[in-house]
């Protein structure tokens, strides 16, 4: 083989492997579910801050967590599925600053992820539950942020129309792979 065909060969594979693809981007019934989804994340939260007030045993307490993973953990991969969609969306509509649902569902599920590893393991009822408290807190302004995209991505769907502005709160994704919720 040449080495210019070694070149060539490769080049026209990867020309013709892309061929016909394009960024699949956000439809109507995508962001309508982005909206159920973020809207079904902020209710459970709730539902689960407040029972994990309430709490008045440890096993209370791993009952409302267990039954708040099994409501939440579903509904943020569904986000995380639907996230390149509407990200893409909102690149395309002009919006890239708030291209940012993929980045806000990773960092809900990390601070998920964080909350339920320790969530109802202090033997002190009050520790349980200021853990909650400040989890519910976090999970809410990432599901807020959610809803908003899935409302500025409903608007930029339509034809002829972009969404509102650049600017407001958004999720930065730094090098390190960390996200920060920016108000």
């Amino acid at each position: 083989m040449s080495t210019r065909s070694m070149f060539v060969v490769p080049a026209l594979t990867l020309a013709l492997a892309s061929c016909g693809r394009t960024s699949p981007t956000a439809t109507p019934a995508d962001t309508a579910q982005l909206r159920v989804l973020a809207s079904g994340i902020v209710s459970s939260t709730e539902a689960y801050g407040a029972r994990a007030a309430s709490a008045t045993s440890p096993s209370a307490c791993r009952a409302a967590r267990s039954e708040y993973e099994e409501q939440v953990r579903p509904a943020i991969e569904g986000l995380l599925a639907l996230g390149p969609r509407v990200d893409e969306r909102m690149r395309a509509r002009g919006l890239s600053q708030h291209a940012d649902v993929e980045c806000g569902g990773v960092a809900m599920l990390a601070e998920f992820e964080r909350h339920t590893d320790i969530a109802c393991t202090s033997p002190g009822l009050e520790v349980n539950r200021a853990e909650a408290a400040q989890h519910a807190l976090a999970m809410d302004r990432w599901a807020d942020l959610a809803v908003a995209r899935a409302e500025e991505a409903s608007v930029a769907a339509e034809p002829g129309r972009l969404a509102g502005g650049g600017g407001g709160p958004r999720c930065v994704r730094f090098a390190d792979g960390s996200q920060m919720y920016l108000p």
